[in-house]
């Protein structure tokens, strides 16, 4: 069968996503059991700092590597070489400074409990950004088969050190345990950066990679622009989720509960619930991963047409893949919270937050594609007001009786809903083209397959008995259809 290259790259990337997503799953469930809400929470808070520290040294320079590589294939391991001679010292530096001070962080984020947390991540943040790196030049390369098995291993090391030190040192402690467990953060990216040199290794003997070519200052200029403004955006939603990680359990001590009920509570909110509602996004971020490239040479080129046609057909690709993961959410909160975590308080939270997937999706495509027409600002912009606003929203709402963590999910949907629609906005003279009625029809078309699927459910619980897994029968044909229909629409706007 004749696959188009398009759909071959974003089938490589989502099937390499959905198992590194799916393996990151499946540890975290386990990790949620051994270590419980409270322990959960803490991971969370620590990862939010390594989130913060990874945005801080990297900032837009893989997404800048990879865009000036699509351009200038001959100049981009040149420059990959120079940016990781920079990140070494960046990154060793705030390595040192965390190892050091990681009582002292730990206290600033709120619970002095996280040092072994902080500790354990500290050599992460000094290999994961050049591991970041090397992969923006790959994708440059389009290499998306080397990155996707880069990403594999680096998560099956991880989740195998995470659970297998999390088990050792049980004995002595959850909090002991998990905060050690950590350190495969930094293994997994060692393996994953070592597994991509060698690729690299024999990529380089076979297309006879050259890295003498000269390179003038305004490459230097450009990355140093381009990087500024990506970065100043992509920064924005780590020190977002730091900044959650500690207005949320603080605010929720002024609404009366104690330091472990509030930690508890955030580990259900953004370490449960929240890992459930943006697993959907896989496929949107892959569509994003693999269409930059293409949108980027497609604009340098100036092949206007064939970027506006392509950009519309992602939307559109994207609007439906979000209406359908919404709806999967919608419906099956129930059954995902007693299935993964089970925990009747999950279930709320993700109906809750069942619209992220749209959200997300649309905001994730809008910005690839306002980046590869060199436009930033709209989504720096967007992004400065959407974080404002869930700061907020989050500051002023959870303390007040019957908010609490309704409080904290308004400003999540809140700072998403208002960055996605900064973005349409900006593209509005490209999105006009896109027709209102087909967007209604795959609505309505989303929703006959929902009402389908929960007939079906409703049948099969009456004639079989499916005992615990009974969601996954359902789970399986609703994303099915759902897919055969996304399948269907691409073949018919190709």
């Amino acid at each position: 069968m004749n696959i188009p290259p398009g759909l071959k790259q974003t089938g490589i990337r989502i099937g390499a996503v959905s198992l590194v997503k799916a393996m990151g799953l499946t540890g975290r469930v386990i990790l949620t059991r051994m270590a419980g809400p409270e322990g959960i929470g803490l991971f969370q808070i620590a990862y939010s700092y390594f989130g913060f520290m990874l945005m801080l040294i990297t900032g837009g320079l893989p997404t800048s590597l990879a865009m000036y590589t699509a351009r200038r294939p001959a100049l981009g391991w040149v420059w990959f070489k120079r940016l990781s001679t920079l990140l070494m010292l960046i990154g060793g530096t705030i390595c040192l400074f965390t190892l050091a001070y990681s009582s002292t962080i730990s206290r600033w984020l709120g619970n002095p409990v996280l040092e072994p947390f902080i500790r354990s991540l500290s050599l992460a943040i000094f290999v994961v950004p050049l591991l970041s790196l090397l992969r923006g030049y790959l994708q440059g390369l389009e290499h998306y088969g080397a990155i996707a098995i880069s990403e594999i291993m680096e998560q099956a090391v991880r989740v195998g050190l995470m659970l297998g030190i999390t088990w050792l040192w049980l004995p002595q402690g959850v909090m002991a345990a998990v905060g050690r467990s950590l350190i495969g953060t930094a293994m997994g990216g060692i393996a994953a950066f070592v597994i991509l040199l060698l690729f690299l290794r024999h990529a380089g003997q076979q297309n006879e990679i050259h890295t003498c070519v000269p390179t003038g200052g305004a490459d230097g200029f450009w990355f140093i622009k381009s990087s500024l403004v990506i970065s100043l955006t992509r920064l924005l939603i780590p020190f977002s989720d730091m900044l959650d990680a500690v207005i949320i359990p603080s605010r929720l001590q002024t609404a009366g509960y104690t330091s472990t009920q509030a930690t508890a509570m955030y580990g259900l909110l953004m370490g449960m619930a929240m890992l459930v509602v943006y697993m959907p996004t896989i496929v949107t971020a892959a569509i994003s991963h693999t269409l930059t490239m293409k949108l980027v040479l497609s604009w340098q080129e100036q092949a206007y047409d064939y970027f506006a046609k392509k950009s519309r057909k992602a939307m559109e690709m994207v609007w439906i893949w979000g209406t359908a993961s919404s709806s999967f959410l919608w419906i099956f909160n129930r059954d995902l919270a007693q299935l993964f975590f089970n925990s009747a308080a999950t279930a709320e939270l993700i109906r809750s937050l069942s619209i992220i997937p749209l959200l997300v999706g649309l905001r994730e495509v809008s910005t690839s594609i306002l980046w590869s027409q060199d436009n930033k600002k709209i989504s720096l912009i967007g992004t400065t007001i959407g974080i404002t606003a869930a700061t907020l929203c989050h500051y002023f709402l959870i303390p007040l009786d019957g908010f609490h963590l309704k409080g904290a999910v308004a400003g999540v949907v809140l700072m998403e809903f208002i960055i996605m629609s900064g973005n349409l906005i900006g593209l509005r003279s490209l999105l006009k083209e896109i027709r209102i009625g087909n967007l209604a029809v795959h609505f309505l078309m989303v929703g006959a397959i929902s009402a389908f699927v929960i007939w079906v459910s409703e049948w099969s619980s009456l004639t079989v008995n499916w005992g615990s897994y009974a969601v996954l029968p359902n789970i399986l044909l609703f994303f099915f259809l759902n897919g055969i229909y996304l399948m269907i629409q691409y073949r018919l706007r190709s």
